[in-house]
């Protein structure tokens, strides 16, 4: 064994061990790395913690710590497939993105058995495809952007989990683990940014397309189960949008979306809300980034904000109660006092312009 010339996936490793441990001596061996480390804090939940990470970014490893020194080996090329319950949860998702929200708009009837045959046949006529294609497309991107950034910065994290639902878009959307601290406020608004971003984009196109195939229609036309919209309560892009792609609705009219429209309003609604400034949440990481402490108070006023407007539309009690939940301040970084750069600032500017465009007062009454 000699001592290592460190090259770009080693880099990597090391970056991954330097919150938790002081590294030692180095060691190539054919295909593994021999790595001495000290632990800097509780030596058990710093190994816990350690075999977590490594085992969500993907590398083999193992682990001695029969000494004072712990000797991990390693592999310092990570295995990058996707595992196998991630891909079984998006075609869940994508199932019941597809099948649900048009089960719902069947549901005219106690008689399950006709209520299935009716969304069958629904299918069969094309419902259902373009909504799920919106909307998965949505989730998809925001997810990836999140996914790609902490990547670049050396954050493990894992691919993305979609969660499917009873509920009337078929989904609880989709999450990412994380097994890493941020290292920065930099990194911390990159990756805060990024998902909400990237995905916006994508529901930005989707709202515009599908509006630009709806209309209006008299209230006496709506079915009971079909979602009328008004402009009232609505966001500032939605708005804008539907008044130049479609027009004002006249007295007695609401509008009818179509699929992709409905999806498109949905990724905005998701995005506003994924962008509120409170916690572990992507606006409290975007916030905190910008601000740091100030994203205290910030996001105490946005819960008071929830609470008022949950007079308005009940919705907004229940994100109030995920903040209370989960926490409304946001933890530090390992260098919080180092200024995030110019191009992580903009972005943040952005992903908060982004919650003033979509940002939905009432989306539900």
């Amino acid at each position: 064994m000699h001592i290592v010339e460190h090259d770009k996936n080693t880099t990597t490793v090391l970056a991954l061990l330097a919150d938790l441990f002081e590294v030692g001596a180095v060691y190539r061996r054919p295909d593994e790395i021999d790595i001495a480390l000290t632990p800097r804090y509780d030596r058990s939940k710093c190994l816990k913690f350690i075999k977590d990470r490594l085992k969500l970014a993907g590398y083999q490893f193992r682990i001695d710590d029969s000494s004072e020194t712990i000797i991990l080996s390693i592999n310092p090329k990570a295995n990058q497939s996707i595992p196998l319950v991630n891909i079984v949860l998006f075609l869940l998702t994508l199932l019941s993105v597809y099948f649900i929200p048009v089960f719902f708009r069947n549901l005219t009837s106690d008689d399950m058995g006709e209520v299935f045959d009716r969304t069958l046949e629904s299918l069969g006529q094309g419902a259902g495809l373009e909504f799920a294609a919106a909307l998965i497309s949505i989730l998809f991107v925001h997810e990836m952007g999140h996914f790609i950034a902490g990547r670049r910065r050396n954050i493990v994290t894992s691919w993305p989990y979609f969660i499917p639902a009873p509920n009337i878009i078929g989904t609880f959307g989709a999450v990412i683990k994380s097994k890493s601290p941020f290292w920065n406020r930099r990194d911390l608004i990159e990756v805060g940014a990024a998902g909400p971003i990237a995905g916006w984009i994508v529901a930005f196109c989707w709202l515009a397309y599908g509006l630009s195939q709806s209309g209006y229609f008299p209230v006496a036309e709506f079915e009971p189960t079909e979602m009328a919209f008004s402009l009232e309560g609505e966001s500032l892009i939605m708005r804008f949008l539907t008044l130049n792609l479609i027009g004002a609705a006249p007295e007695g009219y609401l509008y009818r979306l179509t699929e992709a429209a409905f999806a498109g309003w949905v990724g905005l609604l998701v995005t506003a809300i994924n962008m509120l400034p409170i916690g572990q949440l992507d606006g409290g990481h975007v916030i905190y980034g910008l601000w740091r402490e100030k994203q205290h108070i910030l996001g105490m006023i946005a819960m008071a904000l929830l609470l008022l407007l949950g007079f308005q539309s009940q919705i907004w009690w229940v994100f109030a109660a995920f903040g209370v939940l989960f926490g409304i301040k946001h933890p530090p970084t390992l260098q919080d006092n180092l200024p995030p750069q110019r191009h992580a600032v903009w972005m943040g500017w952005i992903a908060l312009l982004i919650l003033l465009l979509s940002f939905t007062p009432v989306p539900f009454r």
